[in-house]
């Protein structure tokens, strides 16, 4: 069975993430339609006999704000902050904001790393929980009309504790993370917030 090889390498500027998530950003709204409602960020998840995540549906979280797009990227920019995701990335001329290279032990927020992201399974329950994640989150804002869109990617790998495996396992947000920066993004201009 197929399986993903390897993540970004650090090298990687945050701009190339940026690229990926405006071109899939595009691809998505060519597919539906932009609202208000929270996004569906539930990916379908293929994994192989042993476990491993080897291909996803997972698209950019997109969200419609009633707000200028400078006045979301200065909200996304400080929800950034208030999560703990101290971006590394930061292009108000491109409007992208983003955390590259965000290593993750054990827990998020006071989560378990298999809450908030999908590894596939091992023998010992979900390898999130059994392993070090490294993940790259990067949010882009566009203008809408009279309004702006924020869409969030975020690419993720595992590397297990036990040493079994030499190649990162690929893992997929599970949308906490990015509802996380929705319901800041959206209390920061002063919108109402609600999930669909």
């Amino acid at each position: 069975m197929p399986r993903s090889k390897s993540t970004p390498s650090p090298e990687r500027p945050a701009i190339a993430l940026a690229a990926a998530l405006a071109i899939a950003f595009t691809a998505a709204c060519a597919a539906t339609s932009t609202s208000a409602a929270a996004p569906d960020t539930t990916p379908e998840v293929l994994v192989d006999q042993d476990g491993r995540v080897y291909r996803t549906t997972d698209a950019p979280a997109a969200t419609s704000l009633a707000a200028s797009p400078d006045s979301t990227f200065r909200a996304v920019l400080a929800a950034y902050t208030a999560l703990g995701l101290e971006p590394s990335t930061i292009d108000p001329a491109g409007r992208v904001v983003a955390r590259q290279h965000m290593l993750l032990r054990s827990r998020f927020q006071g989560e378990p790393l298999s809450a908030v992201f999908d590894c596939g399974a091992g023998q010992f329950g979900p390898r999130a929980d059994q392993g070090r994640i490294t993940a790259d989150i990067a949010t882009r804002i566009i203008a809408t009309g009279t309004g702006s869109s924020m869409s969030t990617m975020i690419q993720a790998s595992l590397v297990p504790n036990d040493g079994a495996s030499r190649d990162p396992i690929r893992c997929v947000s599970h949308g906490r993370i990015e509802e996380r920066l929705r319901r800041e993004v959206t209390l920061n201009l002063g919108l109402p917030y609600g999930k669909s």
